[in-house]
């Protein structure tokens, strides 16, 4: 399984990646929305489930996942808010 964190605080981002890995996933993590977008379209395996900050520099969180819902209705969005 594939996992995209997108979150601009590198040490959160940081920590999640490494949780995640050592349980066995594949994670990517970027620090903003067009940056998740562009994995997104380039990923090969394909991104199984996002993790989404809703509280990103440029693109917010919302916009972000509205543009994976153009993209993808299936894929699984969690979102991170304070």
């Amino acid at each position: 399984m594939r996992i995209l964190i997108v979150e601009d605080e590198r040490a959160l981002a940081r920590g999640m990646k490494f949780n995640f890995e050592q349980e066995g996933y594949q994670v990517d993590a970027v620090g903003d929305g067009p940056a998740a977008l562009d994995l997104l379209d380039s990923a090969d395996p394909p991104v199984d489930l996002v993790l989404l900050d809703l509280m990103l520099p440029g693109m917010s969180g919302y916009e972000t996942c509205r543009h994976i819902r153009d993209r993808d209705t299936e894929l699984p969005v969690l979102v991170l808010s304070a």
